[in-house]
């Protein structure tokens, strides 16, 4: 008798990085088979077709070990890491002068 497949992934937001540094977004849709998902991408104007991606193309990191991959239960989380992520970074100032008494 063959187990279950356990599919934990269905449903979720995504974002997915480019290799020239953009990033996709879109939803895994349902499984399709054993390892392997339908997943929509975010289109600008209309809902482009689903594609398949497998489990090893959405654990796989850079060579410095970063994932490609983030996965959100809702929308609203993933908007947030969107958010954060494209906030400009705050410059600091470090005062290497030691103070004088």
């Amino acid at each position: 008798m063959r187990d279950a497949v356990i599919d934990t992934l269905t449903g979720m937001y995504f974002t997915v990085d480019d290799e020239d540094g953009a990033y996709g977004t879109g939803q895994v849709i349902r499984l399709a088979a054993e390892g392997v998902y339908f997943v929509r991408f975010d289109g600008n104007e209309v809902t482009l077709p689903l594609e398949l991606a497998t489990i090893g193309e959405m654990v796989e990191a850079t060579d410095q070990g970063y994932k490609l991959w983030r996965f959100f239960d809702t929308i609203e989380e993933r908007d947030r890491w969107i958010d954060w992520l494209d906030a400009p970074s705050k410059p600091r100032v470090l005062s290497l002068v030691k103070p004088v008494k």
